[in-house]
């Protein structure tokens, strides 16, 4: 029944499924096809939509932890294709019910495809990869986003993940038999993404020993971009975001000096002004009177 239900699902419900967008029938198609080949029947995910309505099927207990806000939610729960025999949902955004979530059994399957905004697909990310058993399967949606798309270049590069391969924009890893990096520790040169890439691998000879990154990765030296220290130029990149601030800085610059050098002119015209008041006749001719009036002001104030 299962891959049955599958195309049923994909030829049956519309791609617009709900308006936070759904997954394409090649995606749900490998999705299937994963999920049979590791023999899963715990799964969970974050989100919900096509891939809750597959794997309400497909799994034999399934978790969606989703939120309200939106249509997918309701839509999934009233669809015909929708087994709720097998489907519990954790109805919250993840960022609050996924800290004080405590998974009963090991995941076989698991879908990243919560909030995208940094930093929370990594928060996801931290509160499943223990719970992905040796074998399981960890799929990551919409890559292409920056912020997710972190998340991938990490993972391809990690030892606990293989990477099984991408379809469109989702990914698509395997858990591997590496020790699980304790989540509750540091353990940072442990990954292999920090060592191929850290800037100052002779550091790491006191752990690895000499020699270490050929015997790691093949290679006698770190590629070029591992080679970002402090003392380095600028990439491109930053490059042009320096060459902005620059430019904005000197736009700047010139405002300011326009506006001195308005109010310079205004001074000087004021002091014009001034000048001519005080070197004119009638100036002259009324300094008596401003001395008398200036000398009974005074004196009022000394009664």
């Amino acid at each position: 029944m299962g891959l049955d239900i599958v195309e049923q699902i994909i030829h049956e419900v519309s791609p617009d499924f709900h308006s936070s967008g759904s997954l394409s029938p090649l995606v749900l198609r490998r999705i299937a096809e994963l999920h049979r080949l590791v023999g899963a029947k715990v799964s969970a995910e974050t989100g919900c939509g096509l891939t809750t309505l597959i794997l309400s099927h497909l799994s034999e207990r399934h978790t969606s932890f989703t939120a309200e806000y939106g249509d997918s939610l309701p839509k999934t729960r009233r669809h015909p294709l929708f087994n709720p025999a097998s489907t519990r949902f954790i109805i919250n955004p993840t960022q609050v019910s996924l800290p004080g979530h405590s998974f009963p059994e090991p995941l076989d399957f698991a879908i990243l495809d919560g909030p995208h905004a940094y930093p929370f697909p990594d928060l996801e990310y931290f509160f499943f990869y223990p719970h992905v058993r040796q074998g399981g399967i960890l799929v990551i949606d919409d890559f292409h986003i920056p912020t997710i798309g972190n998340m991938h270049e990490f993972l391809r590069d990690d030892e606990m993940w293989e990477h099984l391969g991408d379809t469109e924009t989702t990914a698509f890893f395997r858990r591997t038999t590496a020790p699980l990096l304790d989540p509750h520790g540091d353990g940072w040169p442990s990954q292999r993404y920090n060592r191929r890439y850290f800037p100052y691998p002779h550091a790491l000879e006191a752990l690895y020993g000499e020699g270490w990154y050929q015997a790691d990765f093949g290679s006698e030296k770190p590629p070029e971009r591992a080679k970002v220290g402090i003392d380095a130029g600028p990439g491109e990149e930053e490059r042009r975001l320096l060459q902005g601030k620059l430019a904005a800085a000197q736009a700047e610059l010139a405002d300011t000096q326009a506006a001195l050098a308005a109010t310079k002119e205004q001074l000087r015209h004021v002091s014009s002004q001034v000048d001519a008041l005080q070197n004119s006749t009638s100036w002259r001719v009324t300094a008596p009177l401003r001395s008398v009036k200036a000398m009974l002001r005074g004196g009022g104030a000394a009664r």
